[in-house]
Order: C-alpha cells, then structure tokens, then sequence
C-alpha cells in the first residue's frame, strides 16, 4: 500500500510553476513517513527511527523521480499540515 500511495502522491506533484527540489520532496517524504508511522502505530521512538530509516532507504527512488517536478507552493504547506498520508493523496498532491 505504502509503495503504490508514494507512487501516485509523486507522479501527481504537479502544478502550476515553481519546480520540486530535492529538499521539498525529502520534505514530502518525510511526512509522509511521519504519518505512515503514526498510522501503523509506530510509538517507540526507536523502533519508529529504525522503520523511518528503512523506509526512507526503500523510497529514495521516489525522491530522484519527484525532483524537477512542478509543485504549488500551497501543495508543500498542505503536506506540512496535513493528518493523513490520504489527506496528502487527495488534497494536497491531486
């Protein structure tokens, strides 16, 4: 589920002008780890780092292929509020 949700939310960082770079995406991917943990139940903040660390590691992929890409400014502080990896699909990368 992961995989295929960080698939769809990169493909669809589009917008209108000002171009991904390598920090907005590990920002959205961040967050996107963030609220995966949370919603697994991740409360052990080392078994949280250790699962942040390894799905970091299996999507840095998606990082190389989000930079470049077009993303609204308001798309990055949607993420940044957002309270679901749903709510990042569905309103803030759509």
């Amino acid at each position: 589920m992961r995989g295929v949700l960080v698939l769809v939310i990169f493909s669809a960082v589009v917008g209108c002008d000002q171009r991904a770079t390598s920090a907005q995406c590990e920002s959205i991917l961040d967050r996107i780890v963030e609220l995966e943990l949370i919603e697994q139940g991740y409360r052990d903040p080392v078994l949280a780092e250790q699962k942040r660390v390894q799905m970091r590691r299996e999507l840095a992929s998606q990082i190389r292929s989000c930079t470049g890409k077009a993303i609204r400014p308001s798309a990055l502080a949607c993420v940044r509020t957002a309270h679901s990896t749903e709510e990042i699909s569905h309103r803030c990368l759509h």
